[in-house]
């Protein structure tokens, strides 16, 4: 029977670094599971057995004895077969990705461009309020020269009399 590393951790979580180290040093012979994330090891019951250690042995029995529960998968981990068995359509695949570069730079260009509109119109709008600050002196100072005028055209014409 075969039994997962992780399972035979699972049941023995004490026996989980020897028998990572005597797997690593060939004392046990395990099979790592191609296709599969991590690419758990595989080891075999008999091969438990005859490793000649009694505490492999109990852990053999325990596998034997034990319905190992297979993991419960997500709906994120599942793949419908359709999918799974289809190959992606490659020149699809590059036009939707020339396509999202293409979006990508339309879209940094495109913020740049109101960055710079943005700086343009806050720059126009200080120099209004300067200009518009500059008018208002500007009215103050016609209205006070009017005023001394005025005054010496009243006091030449009272002279005058």
């Amino acid at each position: 029977m075969e039994v997962t590393l992780a399972q035979l951790i699972h049941m023995a979580p004490e026996m989980a670094s020897v028998l990572k180290d005597d797997i690593r040093m060939g004392r046990l012979s395990a099979v790592r599971k191609r296709g599969v994330a991590g690419r758990p090891y595989i080891l075999k019951t008999e091969d438990l057995e005859n490793s000649g250690r009694p505490e492999y042995r109990e852990l053999a029995e325990m596998a034997t004895r034990a319905p190992m529960a297979t993991p419960q998968r997500t709906k994120r981990m599942m793949v419908p077969p359709s999918i799974a068995t289809r190959r992606p359509d490659t020149e699809l695949f590059d036009i939707v990705e020339s396509q999202h570069v293409m979006l990508k730079d339309l879209v940094q260009v495109l913020t740049q461009e109101m960055r710079g509109r943005y700086d343009r119109m806050d720059r126009q709008q200080m120099q209004m309020q300067e200009l518009s600050y500059k008018l208002g002196q500007a009215h103050q100072e016609i209205a006070r020269l009017e005023r001394m005028l005025a005054e010496r055209s009243f006091s030449r014409m009272d002279e005058a009399k």
